[in-house]
């Protein structure tokens, strides 16, 4: 048996999802996993089969799922993918693309999804990751067990051989039907296995082990490189994820790459590319003249302040709205997810500055909450203009979170920036100051 390992790891899960194409790989597991069921009456096991609509035996596939699962009372899933003739993924890429959005939809949150993949497919994913440039990451192959979008994905054939898969299914007489599309060689995976890989195994018998050993050695490799720069990041990031470049711009320049490249996909849902990441080294973090620089990666920028980056989504355009506070004791809830203010009425005291300090507003007074002032306003009892730009300085605050931050304005004076600072000279008259609280902080 091929899955024995699957058990083992796994003790305690009882739902599966089975990606049932139709081919040998897939129908043998699925048979071995019927084996277990015999013993193991707990486990319960679903299947999954996605018809890509490209050739003419796609249907013939499907109908032989259907009856197999039919026949094992297995209850089988089954959908579409149609793929457009123009697309900037490719038939491969968007299939690979659209699969996993259809088992995202269909898998249920107890369930593993179980996939198909042999030795040969991770030999073949060796080549391929050289034609697209990979990392370690990437020439490590697939693993045994790994989470996408948070779907558990388990692969309990990628140590067993194509041969022994066949000669099993034949011992078992089983039937699979033979994707006609395998023959053809325009896919970069069929030329590989017709062209390249058939004649590297007959002249080099062993290069199927000895590629899969020195994938091993790479996903060692990887975690331990892994290990030193998930220490370098807990170090050097602060709550909000954005990094310190103090320590980071000792390193070499390898080693800024490689932190570089997991801080990115750390903060990101979409993995982080080659040139996104130079142009980051030399546009932000390499660049005198970084101050307006931003690198934008789908809905993100990546923006430099001072000695550290950040990676945001410029998403809060507010910058023109009014909240009216009528009822200052009581919580006020921000727009755009910017948390909630938390008053606190309390006895005027006197004791050194407090950002949270605010003198309570007198009868009559409209108070709202704004989230942008002009660019001077009266600083102190001498009528001396302060740039608001210099004051956000002071206190260290990025350009594009200057217009998130609630500003607590009494009529038309600007009182305080919530968490930030108070205006020290207003003049009002009252024995009660107000605490507020910013709950979720931005920066």
């Amino acid at each position: 048996m091929f899955i024995k390992k699957l058990f083992l790891k796994y003790p305690q899960q009882k739902h599966f999802l089975l990606a049932l194409s139709g081919g040998v790989d897939s129908i043998v597991l699925l048979h071995q996993l019927l084996k277990y069921k015999k013993h193991f009456k707990y486990i319960k096991i679903r299947a999954i089969h996605i018809n890509h609509n490209l050739y003419s035996h796609s249907l013939y596939s499907q109908k032989h799922c259907e009856n197999i699962c039919k026949k094992k009372k297995i209850h089988i899933i089954i959908d579409n993918i149609h793929i457009p003739k123009h697309n900037k993924y490719g038939i491969e890429g968007y299939s690979r693309i659209k699969r996993l959005e259809i088992f995202k939809k269909h898998i249920l949150l107890k369930e593993i999804l179980l996939i198909a993949h042999n030795l040969n497919d991770q030999c073949e994913n060796l080549f391929l990751s050289f034609k697209r440039k990979s990392s370690i990451n990437g020439l490590s192959g697939m693993k045994y067990s790994s989470v996408y979008n948070g779907i558990k994905i388990v692969r309990p054939l990628i140590f067993t051989p194509k041969k022994k898969i066949i000669s099993w299914a034949k011992k078992k007489n089983l039937l699979w039907i033979e994707d006609q599309s395998n023959k053809l060689i325009q896919y970069d995976r069929n030329f590989l296995r017709k062209k390249i890989l058939s004649k590297i195994y007959k002249k080099w018998p062993s290069f199927l082990k000895n590629c899969t050993t020195s994938m091993q050695i790479l996903t060692k490799d990887q975690k331990s490189l892994n290990f030193f720069i998930l220490y370098f990041l807990k170090k050097n990031i602060f709550s909000d994820g954005s990094l310190s470049l103090l320590n980071f711009k000792n390193l070499t320049k390898e080693a800024q790459y490689s932190i570089l490249k997991q801080w990115f996909n750390q903060n990101s849902t979409n993995q982080s590319t080659y040139h996104v990441l130079h142009r980051i080294y030399k546009e932000i973090i390499h660049n005198k003249n970084y101050y307006n620089k931003k690198i934008i990666f789908y809905n993100s920028e990546i923006r430099r302040f001072k000695n550290t980056i950040y990676y945001i989504y410029p998403d809060k355009n507010i910058k023109n709205k009014i909240l009216y506070w009528k009822k200052i004791n009581k919580i006020l809830k921000l727009p755009q997810n910017l948390g909630i203010l938390i008053p606190f009425k309390k006895k005027k005291q006197k004791h050194k500055q407090d950002i949270y300090k605010i003198p309570y507003p007198p009868k009559n007074v409209l108070v709202s909450i704004r989230f942008h002032v002009k660019k001077n306003y009266i600083s102190d009892k001498k009528n001396k203009k302060i740039s608001i730009k210099k004051i956000w300085q002071k206190y260290k605050i990025p350009p594009w979170l200057r217009n998130t931050i609630p500003l607590l304005f009494y009529n038309d004076e600007l009182i305080a920036a919530i968490g930030v600072f108070t205006i020290q000279h207003v003049s009002i008259n009252s024995l009660k100051y107000i605490k507020i609280i910013w709950i979720n902080h931005i920066f």
